[in-house]
């Protein structure tokens, strides 16, 4: 690392104009391996800026400070030039169908899954259940419901009861994914629930019981993730370890 470069680190976090012999302590204080005359080390940074500014110009990463008086500059004070922040847009996807939206929920899925040491793959036929995984000998199935925000942030779902029950099980989870995007890109969250919680929502009445389960995920103020406006389920965001 040269001196020009030393002089770029130290001065990263420094804002506004430095004297060169501020700049040379810095890199001292910094690169303590460093050993020389404190004096001599001193002109040699300023003699090295100068000389940077001068010969590189627009190009050189230092520039001299501005005086009072027009084309004036202060003796011996350099500031590192900012480079422009580029400010990063999420490519807005294409309308698709809900076939597409699904397909893609699975495939995520499925992707995480093996991050997390799973042995996992779709189903060619879907009968109620997406994804086979696998972990230490033991087998899971796993329905999986993807979803974009509605304008309100409102996350929703529909489960059959009849296809619910039908595989209902202590190897069964449901993995919700909650497709969303900031401003600088787009993201998946992923509520994770075994079918035996679901169940436990209906029959103490979070869920509404009918020829469809509907649920409804929010996340509110505090950041909290809230099934159907009453449960909190934010514990079970992301927590695939959950599956065992």
């Amino acid at each position: 690392m040269n001196l020009i470069e030393q002089a770029k680190e130290v001065k990263a976090d420094y804002k506004g104009g430095a004297h060169f012999k501020d700049i040379a302590q810095m890199i001292l204080d910094a690169f303590p391996i460093i050993k020389t005359n404190p004096d001599k080390f001193a002109k040699r940074v300023g003699a090295v800026l100068s000389t940077d500014a001068r010969k590189k110009g627009t190009k050189s990463s230092f520039a001299r400070v501005k005086g009072k008086k027009k084309g004036s500059f202060r003796k011996g004070l350099y500031r590192l030039k900012r480079k422009p922040v580029v400010k990063l847009t999420p490519t807005l996807p294409p309308n698709i169908t809900n076939q597409y939206t699904g397909k893609a929920g699975e495939t995520a899925v499925i992707a995480e899954l093996l991050f997390y040491g799973y042995n996992a793959s779709g189903m060619a036929v879907d009968d109620g259940i997406d994804v086979i995984a696998s972990k230490e000998n033991k087998f899971y199935h796993i329905q999986v419901k993807t979803a974009n925000p509605s304008e309100t942030g409102l996350f929703g779902f529909s489960i059959r009861k009849n296809s619910f029950i039908a595989k209902d099980s202590s190897q069964t989870f449901y993995i919700f994914v909650l497709r969303k995007h900031d401003k600088f890109r787009y993201y998946n969250d992923y509520l994770i629930l075994p079918s035996s919680q679901i169940r436990q929502l209906v029959a103490v009445g979070i869920i509404n019981e009918g020829a469809h389960y509907s649920i409804r995920i929010q996340k509110d103020k505090r950041g909290r993730y809230i099934l159907n406006a009453k449960q909190d389920v934010t514990i079970s965001v992301n927590t695939f370890s959950q599956i065992v």
